[in-house]
């Protein structure tokens, strides 16, 4: 490929026979990028640069997480670099992949690069987060300034763009926030920072004192901190909250059995987010301590799944200050407790379930079976709970107890445990084992580990029947489309969809485009244009009277024409219609240098 490159400007010749690609700018979102082309290009209407660089009029046109990313790296032939590369550095997945395991940020990944991103926020969270999930456009008029000055573009930053970013981390002023987009405003359209866009900060911030507008500081600050270091590179919730847990034990904030004073750290954690409430994007934080305390006694016990990191984000923040001592916190926690596969055949080390960990309740159970020597029934006594709910937990928390069994004698037990770490199914193990389904429930509730290992699977066997039958229908009916294939099997189809996208997005054929007879279509648009022109020419030779006719003159009239005249050669009626027009004697000659 013929690729110049020079001022932040590429030529890809051989995919826009010489239309000009720009480069990516420091810190640039793939939506700033594609802006830049729109108004480079001139093009009157957005869905003209959508087709272009995606292939459809509204493809890649969220600010977010544009979809079509596939079409986009292969119509600019990995220009501005590959699939994964754009999805991870170019967009608003940088952020969330923080918190992501490796197999969310691929799902989210092939659906960015699908042709369309439905549903992907509520996949995500974020539509029951209580934050914000529109994500406006944000802006730094210095950093404006200086763009315009080093580059000749102002552009969205990626970084300016973080859910929790309020102050520029370079120039420490205030961000502005467009009104377009993300307020549903030509939400489909191309937009660059223009300050006659931007809104006004809520009044109630007009008046802060720096202290209070420090605040904000610190958390965009520490926003883009987490999100670019590479140490770590992924932020595992279950050492998160064993950090808060620790951290919260240095202030004194846990009872003697390891239970949170959710009364004092209510208070305290409310009296940190009342500032921050005062911008919208925070308004889901607690305004007030039966609030507070009743968020924390969700978002503390548990590393949940679908937790906004904006929540986790405020949490460091009031927990432990700035990146730098997280950092340092959090490879502690990693080398106290290293993180281990809590699906592993073997319960010889299991690691208690991360839900539990933190119940206080749990942890007193364990003390009392473990340290005081009491069995399973007194230490359920003495909690205050039903003996088989203390083995469930018991179980849950790594500890053996001893087993009393009426029926399900040993050596039936530990074949019907082999068999449900197999995925076996609940109504068929209590069949062939000529026990009750809730028999079969407690045993796997009370064998260490076997629930997650049933789990994991039944799972894994899913995804292999769904993966199975979807592969057999792409290969038996190759030539069928998408829509046509999901019809045959929209179980499968669904399956794939929800929980194994990336493989689904690899394995479906691709988009069959009909053959058209090309020379039938020009002889057509020749026979047409030819007539075109032969009409205008008798026109303008009786308006214009001796005066000359000149090509010009022909594709005013005719606005078509001019983006044919390059093309010529496949259009001969067309070209002996100009000539005769023109009165030359020679066949018609492309101009390169035809006004525009």
């Amino acid at each position: 490929m013929l690729e110049l490159k020079s001022n932040h400007l590429n030529i890809t010749q051989d995919l826009f026979d010489g239309v000009a690609l720009l480069s990516w700018l420091p810190d640039e979102i793939l939506f700033s990028l594609v802006s830049r082309h729109h108004r480079f290009w001139g093009h009157r209407l957005a869905k003209h640069t959508n087709v272009l660089l995606f292939g459809r009029p509204l493809g890649g046109s969220q600010h977010d997480f544009p979809s079509c990313i596939d079409e986009f790296v292969k119509r600019t032939d990995q220009c501005h670099g590959t699939a994964i590369e754009i999805c991870t550095e170019h967009t608003l997945l940088n952020y969330y992949r923080k918190f992501m395991d490796a197999s969310e940020e691929d799902n989210v990944v092939a659906t960015l690069r699908s042709p369309t991103v439905a549903n992907l926020k509520f996949r995500l969270g974020l539509l029951t987060s209580r934050f914000r999930a529109h994500h406006p456009l944000k802006a730094c008029t210095a950093c404006m300034a200086s763009d315009l000055e080093t580059s000749g573009w102002a552009y969205w930053h990626l970084q300016h763009q973080y859910p929790g970013v309020w102050v520029c981390p370079t120039h420490g002023v205030a961000l502005q926030e467009s009104d377009i987009k993300a307020s549903g405003v030509e939400r489909f359209l191309w937009h660059l920072p223009d300050k006659a866009n931007f809104r006004l900060w809520p009044s109630a911030l007009h008046e802060i004192e720096r202290t209070s507008f420090d605040i904000f500081s610190r958390i965009s600050n520490l926003t883009v901190s987490l999100v670019r270091c590479q140490s770590p590179y992924r932020i595992n919730l279950t050492q998160l909250h064993r950090l808060y847990h620790a951290e919260l034990d240095r202030r004194n904030l846990l009872t003697a059995h390891g239970g949170f004073r959710l009364a004092e750290i209510a208070a305290e954690f409310v009296n940190h987010v009342q500032t921050l409430r005062l911008l919208p994007e925070f308004s889901a934080l607690p305004a007030t301590y039966d609030e507070a305390y009743s968020q924390l006694s969700r978002y503390l016990r548990a590393p949940r799944t679908g937790t906004h990191p904006l929540r986790h984000i405020v949490l460091i923040d009031w927990l432990l200050g700035d990146s730098e001592n997280f950092q340092k916190q959090y490879a502690q926690t990693l080398s106290s407790f290293p993180t281990t596969n809590l699906f592993a055949p073997s319960t010889l080390n299991h690691t208690p379930h991360p839900a539990i960990v933190q119940d206080s309740r749990k942890l007193e159970l364990v003390k009392i079976i473990q340290d005081d020597g009491k069995s399973v029934r007194a230490a359920a006594v003495e909690i205050g709970i039903d003996t088989a709910t203390a083995m469930v937990w018991a179980a849950q928390m790594g500890v053996a107890v001893a087993r009393r069994p009426k029926k399900l004698k040993y050596e039936r037990r530990q074949a019907l445990v082999a068999q449900l770490r197999q995925g076996m199914d609940k109504l068929n193990a209590a069949k062939d084992f000529q026990i009750s389904v809730v028999t079969v429930t407690q045993v796997l509730r009370t064998e260490i580990g076997l629930h997650e290992q049933w789990q994991r699977a039944r799972l894994q066997a899913a995804q292999n029947d769904a993966r199975e039958s979807w592969a057999a229908l792409t290969t038996e009916y190759a030539n069928l489309g998408v829509k046509l294939l999901r019809g045959l099997n929209p179980a499968a189809y669904a399956w794939l969809y929800r929980n194994d996208r990336a493989w689904l997005s690899e394995q479906t054929p691709p988009r069959i485009v009909p053959q058209r007879n090309r020379n039938a279509l020009w002889d057509n648009r020749d026979l047409h244009l030819s007539d075109e022109v032969k009409q205008v020419t008798l026109t303008l030779r009786s308006t214009l009277g001796k005066q000359k006719i000149m090509l010009w003159h022909l594709y005013q009239a005719i606005p078509e024409l001019k983006a044919k005249l390059s093309a010529l050669d496949r259009l001969p009626l067309t070209a002996r219609a100009i000539d005769i027009a023109l009165q030359r004697r020679s066949p018609t000659k492309m101009q390169t240098d035809l006004p525009l």
